[in-house]
């Protein structure tokens, strides 16, 4: 820990191995991630109900996502879930959002940890200095929680692995 001289610097420290360890973890995994992702979409590209419910899961403690005003100045806020932090979205302080949105820290965490790059994309397009950021946030974060639960209420999804029997006709079920 040479070179570490204040408590900020070993926030940032900090902030930075688990980003590596996080991208390493990510690396290391990504070949699963590519294979498995032709099977999380239906026929009419929507999402399949298991990859809603993965974003729409609560994480364990490690992986919530942390809200600071500044490196080293925690909220004490803290979110598990997709809908977790949405809600906190509407009571941390204004300058927290802002400078988690000039780090990228929501869309990383978003699209690592929640992974749904769908929202990170649209979180992305929201500028730090909006004057109206809390709302657009807000807004962003719970018009894709009402679209995943939209697909997962009316999705189907049929495994390409699934074998599916003839139907036998009502002859053919008289016979028997």
């Amino acid at each position: 820990m040479r070179g570490i001289r204040s408590t900020c610097e070993l926030e940032i420290h900090k902030v930075y191995l688990r980003q590596e360890s996080n991208s390493h973890r990510s690396n290391m995994f990504s070949h699963k991630r590519k294979k498995e992702e032709p099977h999380t979409r239906n026929s009419d590209g929507a999402l399949s109900q298991s990859k809603t419910n993965d974003i729409l899961r609560t994480v364990p403690r490690d992986n919530a996502f942390h809200f600071y005003e500044k490196i080293g100045k925690p909220t004490n806020h803290v979110a598990v879930s997709l809908l977790d932090f949405r809600d906190k979205i509407k009571v941390v302080q204004w300058s927290s959002l802002v400078f988690h949105l000039k780090r990228k820290d929501f869309e990383n965490w978003i699209k690592e940890t929640i992974r749904d790059s769908e929202l990170a994309k649209r979180i992305s397009d929201i500028s730090p200095n909006d004057f109206d950021l809390k709302t657009k946030l807000y807004e962003t974060i719970n018009t894709r929680i009402n679209e995943l639960r939209k697909m997962s209420s009316t999705s189907t999804v049929v495994h390409e692995d699934l074998i599916i029997a003839p139907r036998l006709s009502e002859v053919e079920l008289s016979r028997q």
